[in-house]
């Protein structure tokens, strides 16, 4: 029988993170190695996510990531070296006033900035929750004062009210209005314990009535089991595919099945998501190992993807019962000799390794649970 210990035991060997995918022991002095490799690997002493693969840029979802596993790992120090950077240079100095800026780096005149000022919703979401569960672990009331006007501001800014659909959460303030009166939207900047989180934080807020129009959003784009990068939403027509976004799902959907796999198992509606995203299991067993794109609206699958789909993929599997293609996607990454030295592939091991090794649990109304990073009395 091939149970959740198995399951976790067989990561336990995972080679290509900063440190092996597996089990961690309990124990309340158990540092994340993972992490630490993690920051020494891609953040700078000021607090900068650098992203090597993209010429040393840095992006608004970098910095919230990172500041995501700093709690995990609760590392205060480098999330106060994160926070600050992010506020100083996304944010021009004050998070409560403005968006962050989703890309720094250096710019044609060869000055090192902000490249684009526009948000992306995704991170600023992330970062709102984390705010909010750091000042909950840390008891730091600044922390839950910058996070209600974090989320206040997201609302203002990003949530739209789309006639006979509900509230919506659009990309970015600019560039994604259709021409016909509609948004394009991304399926992989709504994580539902993130919205859930954020629900219970604020009840006066958006959050909980965009959690449940995110479950119809994903209800109706995936005829296919399979999540596509690129949506759109018309008032009074809904959420449906679309040509002209394409139906492709590949390196933005990957985090859809992370996110989802990740879920409390008390998470009222995890198994109607699980069951909108079944074609992606289906897909691995058939291939053995994770496309690097599919197309939603055909079910047609393309290219062999890289050693990151495979781990982010692992909990997602664990959660739909596929243990035997779990454990085929720890042996490909083991093949592969680990997870390349990339950022987002080592950020969604990252996410992977964590959940794995129980350092971290979304609970049923989205309040993060930290498991095996309690701080160590010495």
């Amino acid at each position: 029988m091939y149970s959740r210990r198995h399951f976790i035991s067989s990561v336990a060997a995972l080679a290509g993170l900063p440190s092996a995918v597996g089990a961690a022991q309990p124990n309340a002095c158990n540092e994340w190695s993972g992490w630490n490799a993690f920051r020494d690997k891609f953040i700078q002493a000021d607090g900068r996510v650098i992203d090597f693969s993209a010429d040393g840029q840095s992006t608004s979802e970098g910095q919230a990531y990172a500041l995501f596993f700093a709690l995990v790992a609760n590392d205060r120090p480098t999330f106060e070296r994160l926070l600050e950077w992010t506020r100083s240079n996304l944010a021009g100095g004050d998070l409560s006033s403005r968006l962050m800026a989703w890309k720094w780096g250096q710019r044609p005149d060869g000055n090192w900035g902000v490249m684009d000022r526009n948000a992306a919703s995704d991170a600023d979401l992330w970062l709102a929750y984390v705010l909010f569960q750091a000042a909950r672990r840390w008891h730091d009331k600044s922390l839950r004062a910058m996070a209600e006007l974090m989320q206040a501001r997201i609302e203002k800014e990003l949530v739209v009210q789309v006639a006979g659909v509900g509230p919506v959460l659009l990309p970015g303030p600019q560039g994604f209005a259709l021409k016909a009166g509609g948004w394009k939207l991304n399926p992989s900047y709504l994580p539902l314990p993130v919205l859930r989180g954020l629900a219970s934080e604020v009840p006066s807020g958006p959050w909980s009535s965009l959690a449940k129009t995110t479950l119809t959003l994903f209800e109706s784009v995936t005829p296919r089991r399979l999540v596509p990068d690129w949506v759109a939403v018309w008032p009074e027509r809904g959420f449906m595919l679309d040509a002209e976004l394409g139906f492709e799902g590949g390196h933005e959907a990957i985090r859809t099945y992370l996110w989802a796999g990740m879920m409390s198992r008390q998470d009222p509606d995890r198994a109607r998501l699980l069951e909108r995203m079944k074609g992606m299991a289906a897909l691995v067993d058939q291939l053995l190992v994770p496309p690097a794109r599919v197309d939603a609206f055909s079910g047609q699958a393309q290219g062999n993807s890289p050693a990151g789909f495979s781990v982010a993929l692992l909990p997602y599997l664990d959660a739909v019962g596929a243990k035997i293609s779990a454990e085929r996607q720890r042996l490909r990454i083991v093949a592969m000799g680990g997870i390349p030295s990339v950022y987002y592939e080592q950020a969604l091991g990252l996410f992977a390794q964590g959940w794995i090794e129980q350092r971290f649990r979304f609970a049923a109304d989205g309040r993060l649970d930290w498991g095996m990073t309690a701080t160590c009395k010495k």
